[in-house]
């Protein structure tokens, strides 16, 4: 099972706004692709997939 981050991308303001549960693999891509350096991340606990739903 992979391991998954809510992930936050500061803004040109400095503020932090939401992206969304992904990979941290494709959290950097996005944010490289967006022009965004700083990214801040939190481990979002493991699931069954019955408990995902």
């Amino acid at each position: 099972m992979k391991t998954l981050f809510y992930v936050e991308m500061k803004n040109k303001s400095g503020e932090y706004e939401p992206l969304g549960i992904m990979t941290m693999t494709d959290a950097i891509i996005h944010s490289w692709n967006a022009g965004h350096a700083t990214l801040q991340f939190t481990a979002v606990a493991d699931r069954s997939p019955a408990e995902a739903r």
